[in-house]
């Protein structure tokens, strides 16, 4: 089994948030190479949409395993933002889900998304495991002003449904499909407000 270190993780914030070429010239790498690596949270796969790369420093005999820490963070419930001004990539605890194996659960919400206090942006990935038959509720309460968000939804085969927001409420139904749901949203809104998105499945 190839070694696995830890402390790769928290190194792989700068590839999940910068970009694998600025952090290879700033630390010296020959090689790296995508790798197949599952990771799994208690017993259950914790699906990717980005890869893991396996690395080998200059000085070092073993590879590392660097993960996209942004992605991966998210799905364990806290929020990460990159502050280009300060190159401070901030870290912050949430309690909005919780990740249990391909889930993301909050009752039988999949979806819970909201900009954070005095940020008139919002950038948020994910996914969730659905069934044959059921039902995606997309319930959005948003004042935006200055500009839209954008929800992508991505079915299992990868195929591609968007829904733009501007400054009222709206409330969706989605028919799924058996599989794993993957889910972007994303955009600004530079006069302020605050938008908040609720997905739950039945």
């Amino acid at each position: 089994m190839k070694k696995f270190d830890v402390k790769s993780f928290v190194a792989g914030t700068i590839i999940g948030t910068l970009g694998i070429t600025t952090a290879f010239a700033a630390t010296g790498i020959p090689s790296a190479t995508l790798s197949q690596t599952t990771i799994t949270l208690n017993g259950g796969a914790l699906p990717l949409n980005l890869p893991l790369i396996s690395v080998t420093m200059d000085d070092g005999q073993n590879e590392d395993l660097y993960a996209p820490a942004t992605e991966l963070l998210e799905k364990l419930g806290y929020s990460v933002h990159y502050d280009s001004g300060t190159n401070t990539v901030n870290i912050n605890p949430g309690s909005r889900h919780e990740v249990i194996g391909d889930n993301v659960s909050e009752g039988n919400a999949v979806i819970h998304l909201a900009n954070h206090a005095n940020q008139a942006n919002i950038a948020e990935s994910g996914s969730f495991q659905a069934e044959d038959n059921q039902t995606l509720t997309l319930n959005i309460t948003s004042d935006i002003k200055g500009g839209s968000v954008d929800l992508f939804l991505f079915d299992p085969n990868g195929k591609e449904q968007r829904i733009t927001i501007g400054s009222a409420n709206l409330a969706k139904e989605i028919p799924l499909e058996k599989g794993i749901w993957q889910y972007n949203c994303s955009g600004a809104f530079k006069d302020g407000g605050n938008i908040e998105i609720v997905g739950t499945i039945k």
